[in-house]
């Protein structure tokens, strides 16, 4: 809502959703239109509907990825942060996961 008032719009909005499927769902319903992520676009499932790319209108968001300090992180899990974060090589996630707090597991 802060971007459309900074351009002095107020949106129309009748219904919200925080999941992409919904949001989907309802654009298909003829409800409206819908913002959601480009991840949450499959080419081959959404074919049906119109893509315009809006990146240069909203600001990027960061998405956290959480699991248990501690705890074993097995192949899997490591192979979907890298999917997700490419950058986080399997040294800095099983850093960040040996940190002591939240603060010293991101400070490289």
């Amino acid at each position: 809502m802060e971007i459309f008032a900074k351009e002095g719009l107020v949106p129309n909005v009748a219904l919200t959703a925080r999941d992409a499927d919904v949001i989907k769902t309802y654009v298909r319903l003829g409800l409206g239109i819908g913002i959601i992520a480009s991840m949450a676009i499959d080419p081959k499932e959404d074919a049906d509907l119109v893509q315009i790319d809006t990146s240069h209108l909203f600001p990027a968001h960061t998405t956290w990825i959480g699991f248990r300090r501690g705890g074993l992180l097995r192949k899997y899990q490591l192979d979907f942060v890298q999917l997700l974060a490419p950058h986080l090589t399997k040294r800095i996630v099983e850093r960040a996961a040996g940190a002591a707090t939240q603060a010293t597991s991101t400070s490289w």
